[in-house]
């Protein structure tokens, strides 16, 4: 049969072999403008077919209070083509994933992580999509260090 693997102290298992498919699905399109123009006068007609055309159908999007747009796609090869996107139609834009949108946070209490840094934290759940480990303080005296983390995850789709 052969030798059992030792799994995480949690009795969950990990499969490390498994490639995430982790990419941003928002992202924020902004009008480049030298007058300060925004979305909120271009037709949504003219929006929806110019995206349509570059990056196929979009899962939605959004014109948010700023007339900015907020676009969600579905595939990796749509977050490809949205990032090369300069113009819709003749309106120059710029594109950039959204700041928060694409990520999450948890917070998980583990004894057993108590004398790792935070550095190793991050590196060894980057497989699981882990991006930024910070040590949560619950008392301020430095000598203390609490099992509790605050992660921030990539998005799964």
């Amino acid at each position: 049969m052969g030798k059992k693997k030792s799994g995480p102290f949690s009795g969950q298992r990990i499969d490390t072999t498994s490639q995430r498919n982790n990419f941003p699905t928002f992202f924020f399109i902004q009008r480049i403008s030298h007058s300060n123009e925004t979305f909120h006068g271009v037709s949504p007609f003219l929006v929806e077919k110019a995206l349509t055309s570059s990056i196929g159908e979009a899962k939605s999007t959004k014109k948010l209070r700023s007339g900015d747009l907020l676009v969600e796609v579905e595939s990796p090869k749509q977050a490809k083509e949205i990032t090369k996107l300069k113009s819709l139609s003749t309106i120059p834009v710029t594109v950039k994933p959204h700041a928060t949108l694409n990520s999450s946070k948890g917070v998980i209490s583990c004894g057993e992580l108590l004398n790792e840094s935070e550095e190793k934290i991050t590196v060894e759940l980057k497989s699981q999509g882990v991006i930024h480990v910070r040590r949560i303080t619950i008392r301020p005296t430095p000598q203390y260090k609490a099992p509790d983390f605050n992660f921030r995850l990539q998005q799964i789709t």
